[in-house]
């Protein structure tokens, strides 16, 4: 597991989040990465089921967040 992965599933806990403000929080948080490596990470997650990608119609963006596994403690 990458760090990027690992700070995108800290920062998912909080609430769910556009692909916008996961990026600018990571700036915050002083993380380095490439516009595309945070489109793979969110793309990747997404297929192994950690993520879930939720379209906001009105907005014409996705939420991600945490999906619920069993045993965990991420919240759905």
């Amino acid at each position: 597991m990458s760090n990027l992965e690992e700070e995108i599933r800290s920062l998912l806990t909080e609430r769910p989040m556009l692909s916008e403000e996961i990026r600018e929080k990571l700036m915050e948080k002083g993380v380095s990465f490439t516009p595309i490596q945070i489109r793979e990470t969110l793309a990747s997650m997404v297929r192994k089921g950690e993520v879930e990608k939720i379209p906001d119609y009105n907005k014409r963006k996705f939420y991600f967040k945490l999906k619920m596994i069993s045993g965990s403690q991420q919240s759905q």
